[in-house]
């Protein structure tokens, strides 16, 4: 919502605002220069009802140099974020577009809206390949491509379209009526341009930013309940009415509440889905004369606590962890055009005690439907012990998704179940083009899975993989001249070379990754890192330096070439 020019506000909010900013960057964002730390603090409120990791808003952020006027951009189908490897939801029913530009200007201007336009008029300009649009950074370019080829594979099919401009400043006052009128102006572009598109232009001044920044989502929701069972430890089996549940999941917006989805297992997979279809077509049939629950495995909702006064049910912290399809059913069928269902739900509310509890129930719980297979794996032993042994080198490996965002640890402290994926598959399976460009492809392939994650290694093979991968990316930012799609393409055949230099071997097996964990502790030498950056970058360019040739499997042979001559004889298998 807009500030109006009677709402006036205090330079106190704009004073209180820099005093959170000064935590928040303190404790999540140290070492990113200001201007870069408050675009990340934006997006974070901007997007703080996504419930989006970390890794999901580095996805979205091109800010810098030749961004055209926007500083990231975030595609959302069915409430959920899509990315490279996102497969389209099934059917798509919703599409939201939002792209913010952010400043630590003291007042809105009419400028950073007209660069906004600008930007709008290329995304929208499909005569305009995203590549020709040179004054923007490659990002920004790969931004828009990403939108048009994704957003193209569900166009001709029914859904609604909403495009949402933010624009984030330090004002403590409204937009003037200039500022307001080229709003206007870009809303009515876009418009032109997507008749059938809800646009909408907010613009978040000081005041705005503060109380978001300060508003904690509630944790505590309440369901209405028509009979239930106790137990000694506090876990209540209970039958809610259909609508009742409906009502649950959704928000203030009428959105479904994704951040109740259990952050590994919330990927709903389509109303083509045969069970899915067996579930709608239950929920919709009027005639019934058979209870729901009675054709349903139901909901199984892990919480920090429950209490029941009367016939309602409040659940501190609620995760649906199974019955993820039956949730988005039931929202689907009751959201939005509720009719009078007698029929009831089976809800089990759980309140583990322990982690390991917790795991085994997601793990038991999710066997019908398939689901993301490392999402499923990120509960086994073998993670737990990586995430115990990340924390003695000062780092969080994020196995629940967007936990220590959460927690507001450091952003560069924080590993993602998919960068350490990459950052291995990379150096223990020697697979650099498949960590660019086909991690999830690898991680379901078991055996391959089994090389990666095998209970044999010693966990300092994941230390030293990551803290190799993570001082390539710093070198390869601060110390080359790269463009930031060279430092992409190249940065996981870079991780390969050094991780054979630090070795000597031309395939070092995992118990030998794990015994230079010291020396990836320790600042690798720049010359050892410029070697091998300088060696990968050639043989790229002479390869044709293209992205497809990053993704294939040509530059993985060549570099491996290139090892076994400089390497002889200094081969191992991957297995410890």
């Amino acid at each position: 919502m807009m500030l109006h020019p009677e709402v006036c506000v205090s330079d106190l909010d704009k004073k209180a605002l820099d005093s959170n900013f000064a935590v928040w960057k303190e404790e999540r964002a140290a070492d990113l220069a200001e201007d870069k730390a408050f675009e990340r603090f934006c997006f974070e409120q901007v997007l703080k009802d996504s419930d989006l990791s970390d890794e999901d808003l580095d996805f979205g952020d091109f800010g810098g140099v030749d961004d055209g006027g926007v500083d990231a951009m975030y595609l959302f189908m069915n409430t959920g974020l899509v990315t490279e490897e996102t497969e389209l939801p099934d059917p798509t029913t919703s599409v939201e577009l939002v792209l913010i530009q952010a400043t630590r200007e003291s007042s809105f201007t009419e400028e950073r809206i007209e660069k906004i336009h600008t930007f709008a008029r290329d995304l929208l300009d499909y005569s305009k390949p995203p590549d020709k649009i040179t004054y923007l950074n490659s990002d920004a370019q790969k931004a828009i491509k990403h939108f048009r080829d994704r957003y193209d594979k569900v166009l001709g099919f029914a859904h609604t379209l909403k495009i949402s401009f933010h624009y984030t400043c330090k004002s403590v006052t409204a937009p003037n009526n200039k500022v307001e009128k080229r709003i206007e102006n870009l809303k009515a572009f876009v418009k032109s341009r997507l008749s059938a598109a809800s646009v909408m232009v907010k613009t978040w001044g000081s005041a705005d930013l503060l109380a978001t920044a300060r508003r904690i989502p509630n944790q505590k929701e309440i369901i209405p309940i028509t009979t239930h069972m106790a137990t000694s430890d506090g876990s209540v089996v209970c039958l809610v009415r259909l609508n009742d549940f409906a009502a649950f999941l959704k928000d203030s917006n009428g959105n479904m509440k994704t951040r109740m989805l259990e952050p590994n297992v919330r990927d709903y997979q389509g109303r083509r889905n045969p069970v899915n279809a067996q579930i709608r077509e239950t929920l919709t049939n009027q005639a019934s004369t058979e209870e729901f629950w009675w054709l349903n495995n139901g909901i199984t909702i892990l919480a920090k606590d429950a209490s029941i006064t009367g016939s309602k049910l409040t659940v501190d912290t609620p995760e649906i962890v199974n019955g993820l399809q039956t949730s988005h059913e039931i929202f689907t069928a009751f959201g939005s055009s509720p009719w009078i269902d007698a029929r009831n739900v089976l809800v089990r509310i759980i309140l583990p005690k322990e982690e390991q509890s917790r795991n085994l129930i997601i793990k038991a719980t999710n066997s019908q439907t398939p689901v993301e297979t490392l999402s499923l794996r990120a509960t086994d032993r073998i993670h737990l012990d990586i995430e115990d042994r990340l924390k003695a080198y000062g780092l969080f490996y994020d196995r629940r998704k967007g936990e220590h965002r959460r927690l507001r640890k450091t952003i560069s402290k924080i590993v993602s179940v998919r960068e350490l994926a990459q950052a291995c598959i990379a150096v223990l399976l020697q697979e650099p083009d498949n960590a660019r460009a086909r991690p999830q492809t690898v991680l379901k392939d078991d055996d391959k899975y089994g090389l990666l994650f095998d209970e044999a290694n010693n966990r300092d093979v994941y230390a030293a993989c990551i803290l190799l991968d993570r001082q390539v990316a710093t070198f390869l930012l601060l110390g080359t001249h790269y463009s930031r799609e060279i430092r992409r393409d190249i940065r996981y055949y870079v991780d390969m070379v050094v991780s054979c230099a630090l070795t000597g071997k031309a395939k070092p097996t995992a118990a030998e990754l794990a015994s230079v964990v010291s020396l990836c502790v320790n600042p690798i030498s720049d010359g050892s890192l410029n070697d091998a950056s300088e060696i990968v970058y050639e043989t790229f360019e002479e390869l044709g330096g293209t992205d497809t040739i990053a993704k294939s499997v040509t530059l993985r042979n060549a570099l491996l070439d290139l090892l076994r001559s400089k390497y002889p004889n200094q081969t191992g298998s991957v297995s410890a």
